[in-house]
């Protein structure tokens, strides 16, 4: 299992999902083909790198999801509000789920253009299959790992590599990973991970 944040935190599901968007069905709707969702990044593509390009994204009331480098947390991103910008690629964030520890309020914090991203697109996908790249709703946050083993009744068994475990998951906890590299969304191809 992903290690549990240290972080004092009251979870509540529908907090950590896209305002307007609603948990997946347990039969979910059919998704567009695959080779439709996979967007190649070419050498001629813009990087977000240009602190201007930053701010212009990551403005006040920004929904967005963050990473942190703490030991216990590599592969997660946790969903946020950006509350404002505090100098050159850093951003004042406000966590969704996460409290502070005397569970008083959003954890708030700075993070720079390294750990911020914008929230990711929804991509439905009726069915996952095995060795997709997923992102697992655990704890608050998002955890990257693969379908290790499809199930009857919309369940997968996830493997997560930073942990060397796997866990159970529902459809509806589960979206497929999406990469956020020089400004664009990338969906990793399986063949890359073979």
């Amino acid at each position: 299992m992903p290690r549990k944040p240290r972080r004092t935190k009251v979870f509540n599901f529908s907090k950590c999902l896209t305002p307007g968007l609603v948990p997946m069905p347990e039969t979910p709707p059919p998704s567009p083909p695959r080779e439709e969702l996979i967007e190649e990044v070419g050498e001629n593509d813009p990087v977000v790198t240009d602190s201007t390009v930053s701010n212009e994204i990551f403005t006040k009331g920004a929904l967005v999801e963050v990473s942190s480098d703490e030991e216990g947390f590599h592969g997660s991103w946790f969903a946020a509000t950006v509350v404002k910008s505090v100098g050159k690629d850093k951003f004042l964030i406000e966590y969704k789920c996460l409290r502070t520890e005397d569970d008083s309020a959003f954890l708030r914090e700075e993070v720079d253009n390294m750990h911020i991203r914008p929230h990711p697109p929804e991509n439905v996908v009726d069915r996952f299959k095995q060795l997709d790249e997923v992102d697992a709703l655990y704890n608050d946050g998002w955890w990257v790992g693969v379908i290790s083993k499809v199930l009857r009744g919309s369940k997968y068994i996830v493997y997560f590599k930073e942990t060397c475990e796997e866990l159970e998951y529902q459809h509806s906890e589960l979206r497929l990973h999406q990469d956020w590299i020089d400004g664009k969304w990338v969906i990793p191809s399986r063949e890359l991970k073979l």
